[in-house]
């Protein structure tokens, strides 16, 4: 009768090198079914087949079942058959210099920490998927040694390591507050040199590095706002913004965006304070000296070209330039064709006035005098509500598609998505946090749209608005000199005198509004507004969306 190893490595049996010893006999007996699958080649090319080879069979990818193992000590091993287990364990003391039943969790998650030998390769392997494993952070955390400044490469490993790091960062953010925007500026690039690398980390995988994530925004507002925004007509301000200047704004809402914990956005306002509000401040002052004082003459709002049949209008409320930017990015992602322009929104840059301005039946709109902000429908009177604008749009030939209603891709449609204007008024600096969803929901629009046989969707909208974490300055203008103020506007009685500077309303050029200057705010501790003359309010994005070859499939 042959024993295993007999008939391994006889000559009249297979002629395969085995180890003599008690352990490889024994790994042998536990892995005998594993073996009789493998193929000769495999065992010849293997030789001198050992225990650690046989062990292995019973484990093929024993690096995962170590993670897992690391992960729930004490539930994993009811997983395996007791002959899995002997051979995991057998497999952990030749290779890994451990046992599970006498040295524990805590000795291999050192081992883990430290990554020499073997284990690097396993450390490698828990980088590649580390929410697989979510207790082994803790585990590491209790197996990390008390001065971990002195791991040199194996600093990554460690979570208290870069806990440190985070806790530092966020004093050194926190302290440029009140900082001159040129030591702010070369503070936040040199900070970015030093806390980078962690952004490769397996930390900021797992969402525990945020700081470190928002330093690659902070640095692009550093770069960028060194820069000011500027142009001697208003063709050359608003090219400049189109050009660059949008991605200083991009840059806010992304470092914003990534973090959510109040220290840490504490940390993140405190840099836009030196170095976004003067450069924002600066833009709007550029950008209202080529409007003024001739606003009527200089501020000129060109009509929406003819739309084609198989056009679909999307509406946008306050889809800001830097967002319009970010869906032309996520729509070329899906398959899609997104041409990029940009517009001046109508004065002043409010969803009543402008919103009619970009529709396709603008000419059947009049003012008469109004002093609301609202104007009228020119046939009947009647103030120009949603409800009446679908009405006239309706009238001429526009199919309105609410909803999700995709019509007749034959004709011609106007449709309305999103709700950015109004989480902006209610959530000030949180629209950064909410903007990523209402992108990709308004990509998914256009691309539902297109799918069902519609040539192409021009995406248009009202206004942009002003964001400033902690506020915007406030303007002072006695509430009896108008008729009606909003946050950055306001509509003056006839004959009243004031220092603000004034532009005509567009459907009513004998109304004169009331623009704050600079970033200036009517109403107090608004970080949210519109209606004022910068940039960012009135230029506007217009996207021409269509289809090149295969549109891919939605994603999930």
């Amino acid at each position: 009768d042959w024993t295993i190893a007999g008939f391994l490595q006889a000559a009249d049996g297979l002629g395969i090198a085995v180890g003599a010893d008690a352990a490889t006999r024994a790994a042998a007996q536990r892995s005998l079914l594993k073996l009789a699958d493998e193929p000769l080649a495999h065992l010849r090319q293997q030789a001198p087949l050992r225990a650690s080879f046989f062990d292995a069979l019973l484990h093929p990818d024993e690096m995962r079942r170590l993670l897992k193992w690391l992960d729930d000590p004490q539930g994993y091993p009811t997983q395996l058959s007791a002959e899995e287990w002997h051979s995991f364990c057998a497999l952990c003391r030749d290779k890994y210099a451990f046992d599970p039943l006498t040295d524990g969790p805590l000795t291999a998650a050192g081992k883990l920490g430290a990554h020499y030998g073997a284990w690097a390769a396993v450390w490698e392997r828990y980088e590649e998927a580390p929410t697989a494993y979510p207790s082994l952070p803790h585990l590491l955390r209790q197996a990390q040694p008390q001065q971990l400044g002195l791991f040199g490469d194996a600093q990554p490993t460690w979570p208290g390591y870069n806990e440190q790091q985070e806790d530092a960062l966020r004093t050194e953010l926190l302290a440029l507050h009140d900082q001159p925007a040129g030591a702010a500026r070369q503070a936040v690039l040199d900070l970015d040199q030093q806390h980078g690398a962690r952004r490769g980390w397996v930390w900021a995988q797992l969402g525990q590095a945020p700081l470190a994530n928002a330093l690659r925004p902070l640095a692009t507002l550093a770069k960028f706002t060194d820069q000011p925004l500027g142009g001697a007509t208003l063709e050359a301000v608003a090219g400049a913004y189109a050009g660059w200047g949008w991605q200083v704004d991009a840059a806010l809402l992304d470092a914003l965006a990534l973090v959510d914990k109040a220290d840490d956005i504490a940390a993140v306002k405190a840099v836009i304070a030196p170095l976004y509000r003067p450069w924002l401040e600066g833009a709007a002052l550029a950008f209202q000296a080529a409007v003024m004082p001739h606003p009527e003459r200089r501020y000129v709002v060109a009509p929406l070209p003819p739309l084609e049949a198989g056009t679909c209008l999307l509406f946008c409320d306050a889809l800001r330039l830097d967002l319009g930017q970010r869906l032309a990015a996520d729509l070329a992602q899906r398959g899609l064709t997104a041409k990029t322009s940009w517009r001046l929104a109508a004065l002043p840059p409010v969803t009543a006035t402008a919103k009619p301005a970009v529709s396709p039946v603008a000419g059947q709109v009049t003012g008469q005098g109004r002093h609301d902000l609202t104007p009228v429908a020119a046939a009947s009177g009647t103030a120009v509500t949603i409800g009446v604008l679908r009405g006239l749009l309706h009238e001429a030939g526009y199919q309105v598609l609410q909803g999700e209603a995709l019509g007749d891709p034959a004709g011609r449609a106007w449709t309305e998505f999103g709700a950015i204007d109004r989480y902006g008024h209610d959530h000030g600096w949180k629209i950064a946090q909410h903007a990523s969803g209402e992108l990709a929901s308004l990509a998914e629009r256009i691309a539902a749209l297109l799918r069902h046989g519609w040539q192409q969707v021009v995406v248009v909208t009202d206004h942009g608005w002003l964001l400033l974490p902690g506020g915007l300055p406030k303007a002072d203008l006695p509430q009896h000199l108008t008729h009606r103020r909003k946050g950055r506007c306001a509509v003056l009685k006839e004959g009243a005198v004031t220092d603000q500077q004034t532009v005509p309303w567009r459907w009513d050029a004998t109304v004169r509004i009331a623009i704050a200057s600079g970033i200036r705010c009517y109403e107090a501790g608004q970080e949210y507004e519109h209606g004022g003359l910068s940039p960012q309010e009135c230029v506007t994005p217009l996207i021409t969306v269509t289809v090149l070859g295969e549109l891919l499939p939605t994603r999930q």
